[in-house]
């Protein structure tokens, strides 16, 4: 479609011209990650319902609360994959989150999540700040 004589044309969003496969690998442990808080937020809020616990709200809002962590993960796997700028520094930070709570895990029952979170975490923040990625961001 052509703009009238004089019109400016309306920009639309800025693209990189190649997505890194640093960058696409970061939004694919990041999905993998919304994956995982989906699920296990889906359980426990569907385990608190049904069990009845004494403390059902607080057993139900920490449902909902990984619940709403894995939505967002999913939104900033879709960014990164998209190589939008704003996703950068929310997957850094969430990513930092992760470690002392993926070290906090190492112990007991979890100790196999708590892996799991550690190597995501790091491997997510080696991804993003690799340089063919930063040069994304930069761009």
């Amino acid at each position: 479609m052509e703009t009238p004589a004089g019109a400016r044309p309306t920009p639309g969003p800025v693209r990189p011209s190649r997505i890194p496969p640093t960058l696409y690998a970061a939004a694919a442990v990041a999905a993998l990650e919304a994956l995982a808080g989906l699920g296990v937020g889906g359980w426990l809020t569907v385990e608190a319902v049904v069990q009845h616990p004494v403390g059902l709200a607080i057993a139900a809002s920490a449902g909902v609360f990984v619940l709403a962590i894995g939505v967002g993960l999913g939104f900033l796997a879709w960014g990164l994959f998209n190589g939008r700028r704003w996703s950068r520094g929310p997957t850094v930070a969430t990513q930092l989150i992760m470690l002392p709570i993926g070290w906090e895990f190492l112990s007991g029952a979890t100790t196999a999540a708590g892996v799991v979170m550690l190597v995501a975490a790091v491997l997510t923040l080696g991804l993003v700040l690799a340089p063919p990625s930063t040069a994304v961001f930069r761009g």
